[in-house]
């Protein structure tokens, strides 16, 4: 039997595509890197730290609770609380225990005592723009939000950087204009400057689907994409060849997109653990603010190395808090997806509702990241500068709990986490679970 033509310029586009890739991804990693993403970090394995923010009805935190109001759970079952400390963030007097809470268990120093922290302390704060990530669209309202938001906040306690994956870095400073100036550095990726077109296009959510998740309406989607744009003019359902050449397409570009999301979810986690790590070396309080449209990060190397972020930034007193970046959006499809499968979209709206999904799954990793550290994200809001500035004021208070893993079995297995409180109302913010840790006490 005659093969297609067609099919075989998709095969050799295809091939091409994903070594150009390849290649192109490596240096994006390479570019992105800094010396500290490089370096080992070395986390307790025998303890895991929980901050925790507990808010009432009106949103406020409480700091009147103490170690024997909470319950941890780990997959299900109750876990013993080893330490408790409440870190205060703003008090008129240094030192002063919250009324109601107790004192840091004295044999547990990795557990800072609770701790109130004046005006007059120091704060070293970090605003990490995404623009590995960033749209032209994002790049101009996170510039407008940030430049209009750093005019007047810093005050002689406070030293700010603005950090990027890319490497736009002011320096720490206590003036608005060198952090201003790096946030006008910040440029967008044209990612499709000198690409390829390829036959079907599948981005890295839809591989996901396909490849892990085994969805067969994403499956059959992207089969129609390739009948389309490979031309395979008789028809897949016709000719049984025409149907295998269909579906090798749709694997090969959903395994090669796979890999190379796969390597960018990890290499941007990996930078932002290497941010976490120097901001442990400074002093007073530490407060990271990712600016982002968010990326997704569903692979088990992605959900490991979300748990080392957590355990640092607890180990550290880093509080994380994100900003998206895309504001108040519809996530629906617009001109500028178009090709082939577009016209089999509007019939079925598979294409819409992928969008939609792929938009709220990028959000989950700044969610996870702010819950887990005691901050907050920030999502659906076109005030991107009221947003920022909301960020920048810290929760007033926060608990640090740590539960020991001695008996947790090291195979790197996912434990799911709950934690309660034994008072109504109340709402708690915290991680929703960790990576076990395994035999090798760090990870690179």
């Amino acid at each position: 039997m005659k093969t297609n033509p067609v099919y075989l310029a998709a095969i050799l586009l295809c091939s091409l595509f994903i070594a150009l890739n390849r290649q192109g991804a490596a240096q994006q990693i390479q570019d992105a890197q800094s010396p500290d993403s490089l370096t080992t970090i070395h986390v307790d394995t025998n303890a895991l730290l929980l901050p925790v923010v507990v808010r009432d009805a009106s949103g406020h935190a409480v700091g009147t609770l103490g170690k024997q109001d909470f319950q941890v759970f780990d997959q299900g079952k109750a876990q013993p609380i080893s330490g408790f400390s409440v870190v205060k963030s703003e008090a008129s007097t240094a030192n002063a225990q919250t009324p109601g809470a107790k004192a840091a268990d004295s044999d547990r120093p990795s557990i800072p005592p609770v701790t109130a922290l004046t005006n007059s302390q120091k704060r070293f704060v970090v605003f990490l723009f995404d623009d590995r990530h960033f749209t032209p669209g994002d790049l101009l309202q996170a510039q407008k939000a940030g430049t209009a938001m750093l005019t007047d906040f810093l005050s002689p306690s406070v030293t700010a950087v603005v950090l990027s994956f890319t490497g736009v870095n002011s320096g720490t400073t206590h003036n608005p204009a060198p952090l201003q100036a790096a946030i006008m550095k910040l440029k967008a990726k044209d990612r499709n400057q000198g690409a390829i077109i390829q036959c079907p296009e599948i981005d890295y959510y839809l591989a996901d689907q396909i490849e892990n998740a085994h969805n067969t309406i994403a499956f059959e989607a992207a089969l129609q994409k390739t009948n389309n744009c490979a031309n395979l003019e008789r028809g897949m359902g016709s000719n049984p060849q025409d149907l295998k050449n269909g579906q090798d397409l749709v694997r090969t570009a959903a395994s090669q997109a796979l890999q190379i999301g796969d390597q960018d979810a990890r290499e941007s986690l990996m930078y932002i653990r290497s941010v976490i790590h120097t901001m442990s070396k400074q002093e007073g309080q530490k407060t990271l603010i990712l600016i982002s449209p968010g990326f997704l990060s569903t692979s088990g190397d992605s959900m490991g190395l979300k748990s080392q972020i957590l355990n640092l930034a607890a180990a550290s007193s880093v509080t994380i808090s994100a900003l998206d970046v895309r504001g108040l959006s519809s996530n629906d499809m617009n001109a500028s997806v178009g090709g082939s499968g577009a016209f089999n979209s509007m019939v079925t709206g598979q294409d819409s509702q992928d969008i939609r999904d792929s938009a709220r799954a990028n959000q989950d990793v700044m969610a996870e990241l702010a819950d887990g550290t005691g901050g907050t994200f920030i999502h659906n809001s076109n005030d991107l500068e009221g947003g920022l500035r909301s960020l920048y004021a810290m929760p007033e208070y926060m608990y640090l709990l740590e539960v020991s893993l001695k008996n947790v079995n090291p195979n790197g297995s996912y434990h799911q986490l709950q934690v309660k409180v034994d008072q109504s109302g109340l709402k708690l913010q915290t991680r929703k679970g960790y990576i076990a840790p395994t035999s090798t006490a760090s990870r690179n």
